[in-house]
């Protein structure tokens, strides 16, 4: 069964720095997770640690015991920088012909991805002209190229406006995975889409759960939508309670 599992982890990029992840334990296995904190807060280097791209590829000092078992996808914040190829349809065949298949296979994955994603009509277009969503999209193509079961993704709505970033969560919910990890601090898409939450503050997993029930009880830094500060459960309350108010006036 594909899950990502820390034990005690601790991890500075130097050694002799702050720790900038302190004591984490948490496991992942299925399901949609958010994980939630402010800038700065240690989100960025825990999704490195659950791609397995920490110490391998970022180096540092890490203690503790992690367990990744099955296939794990990452978008990284800065997706632009792994798109290696100047065509998008080049980009495709590239991650596909380094897996060793037959150029018929090539063509047929590519469409059948391409429209998965809806990104058909961009096949032949430079990468550079296309739209920061639609470069978004390339980058979740070539990543889901490669059959993972996890998928994680760092600020995924950090450049997307809200049509976008809604149109963003509808496709995560049409791909078949096992598991789905969204670190953000713009949550307002988020907390209604997430099973779980996982809240880090200054390097700690503070709390962990329900999102509405965690957050609910979270210090006021921690991002987290109007409604829940008004001890609402989603936005359709919210919209309810103003109403209501707006009639009292």
């Amino acid at each position: 069964m594909a899950s990502i599992k820390l034990t005690n982890i601790h991890y500075r990029y130097r050694p002799g720095d702050p720790w900038i992840l302190k004591d984490i334990s948490l496991e992942i296995t299925h399901g949609k997770t958010l994980v939630v904190g402010r800038t700065g807060s240690g989100k960025t280097t825990l999704l490195r640690i659950m791609a397995g791209l920490i110490p391998e590829i970022y180096g540092g000092e890490l203690k503790g015991n992690v367990e990744i078992s099955g296939r794990v996808g990452y978008v990284p914040q800065n997706f632009d920088a792994f798109i290696l190829m100047p065509f998008v349809r080049e980009e495709l065949y590239y991650i596909l012909e380094n897996q060793g298949y037959s150029p018929s296979k090539v063509l047929q994955k590519t469409i059948e991805i391409a429209d998965q994603l809806g990104i058909k009509h961009l096949l032949d277009r430079r990468v550079d002209t296309l739209s920061i969503g639609e470069r978004q999209r390339v980058a979740l193509a070539s990543i889901l190229l490669n059959k993972p079961d996890i998928l994680l993704l760092d600020e995924p709505f950090a450049f997307l406006d809200p049509p976008s970033a809604v149109s963003l969560l509808k496709l995560l919910d049409k791909l078949d995975l096992k598991a789905i990890v969204i670190a953000e601090h713009r949550v307002d898409y988020l907390i209604e889409w997430a099973d779980k939450v996982i809240v880090v503050d200054k390097g700690r997993i503070i709390s962990q759960g329900d999102p509405v029930e965690v957050l609910r009880n979270t210090p006021n830094h921690i991002p987290k939508p109007i409604y829940i500060r008004y001890g609402l459960r989603s936005w359709r309350e919210f919209i309810r309670y103003v109403g209501s108010r707006e009639h009292m006036v």
